[in-house]
């Protein structure tokens, strides 16, 4: 029987919390360049492909598919179509089953389509206007 000497046995338990957290990093590394990877890449879409898939996200919108038009719609906003980049300030400003509203969003979105040319209607009030005349007639 061979036995381990006081400075082995010292050894040994230093190196396991070691060892232990090299394994759980190494586990940990390839699911994060993963979703790393997934969060900063989109597909490069020519104009007319980002022009195509914006008619396909507002043909998924149009069979009530909210999660697969947002996806169409940011890919080709992404690529700096106007008309999906407008869509998706419309979808954050107003939320929909697949999108919680989001005015921050809403409004990050429809400054670059305004860059773009796109026409913005003025933020709209729901508040009575005050020099409109009286409210009670």
């Amino acid at each position: 029987m061979k036995t381990n000497t006081p400075a082995q046995s010292s050894a040994r338990r230093a190196l396991l919390p070691a060892s232990l957290l090299a394994f759980a990093l190494a586990a940990l590394v390839p699911a994060w360049q993963s979703a790393h990877a997934q969060a900063e890449s989109h597909p490069k879409l020519s104009p007319f492909g980002s022009s195509l898939r914006h008619v396909e996200g507002l043909a998924m919108e149009h069979r009530k598919d909210d999660a697969g038009a947002f996806i169409a719609f940011t890919e080709a906003a992404q690529n700096g179509y106007g008309p999906a980049q407008r869509k998706l300030g419309d979808i954050y400003g107003h939320g929909n089953t697949a999108v919680p509203r989001d005015y921050e969003e809403s409004l990050n979105w429809y400054e670059k389509a305004r860059a773009r040319g796109e026409q913005i209607p003025p933020i709209q009030s729901r508040m009575p206007r005050l020099d409109a005349g009286p409210l009670i007639r």
